[in-house]
C-alpha cells in the first residue's frame, strides 16, 4: 500500500512526513509557467480561495520536495519525459518545481526528473512551474 494517498480534493497527504500536496502544479492550474515571485502570489491566491479547506499552503522547502522524489516511481511530465514522483500525483505536470531557498536574484529549483537541485534566476519564467504544499515535514526514521 502507498504512503500516498489522494485525498479526492485535488491534494494528496503522505502518511509518512505528514506533509500534503497539491496533486496538481501550478502550470496545470493555471495554464502557464511561472516565475517565484509569481509562485508566491499564487500561493498567496490559493490560501485566500481557502483551497481544500486550508489557508497554509506555501512554495515547498527542499527538503519537503526531496520527499516526494523517489527513482522508483514513474510517471510523464508535460512534454513526456519521465518523473519521479508518485501515481497519486496528476500525470503531465511540470519536470521541475521552484523552492522557497533564496539568494538574491536566484532560487533553489528541484529536478522531478534527475532529483537534483539548481540556482535560477527567481524571475525565469519557465518552464518552471510550483507544487504547492503544507504542514511541516516530520522525519522518517527509515
Amino acid at each position: 500500500m502507498s504512503r500516498f494517498i489522494d485525498n479526492g480534493n485535488d491534494t494528496v497527504s503522505d502518511t509518512q512526513t505528514e506533509l500534503t500536496w497539491f496533486k496538481k502544479d501550478s502550470r496545470q492550474i493555471l495554464g502557464k509557467w511561472i516565475h517565484l515571485e509569481k509562485a508566491l502570489k499564487f500561493a498567496e491566491e490559493q490560501n485566500a480561495a481557502n483551497f481544500a479547506g486550508f489557508n497554509d499552503w506555501r512554495i515547498p522547502k527542499l527538503e519537503d520536495i526531496k520527499t516526494i522524489f523517489d527513482k522508483s516511481f514513474s510517471q510523464k511530465d508535460f512534454g513526456n519525459s519521465e518523473i519521479h514522483i508518485p501515481a497519486e500525483f496528476e500525470a503531465k505536470g511540470a519536470d521541475c518545481t521552484w523552492t522557497d531557498t533564496v539568494n538574491g536574484d536566484r532560487a533553489m529549483m528541484f529536478s522531478l526528473v534527475k532529483g537534483r537541485s539548481s540556482w535560477i534566476n527567481k524571475f525565469g519564467e519557465g518552464p518552471f512551474a510550483v507544487r504547492l504544499v503544507r504542514g511541516t515535514c516530520k522525519k522518517s526514521e527509515a
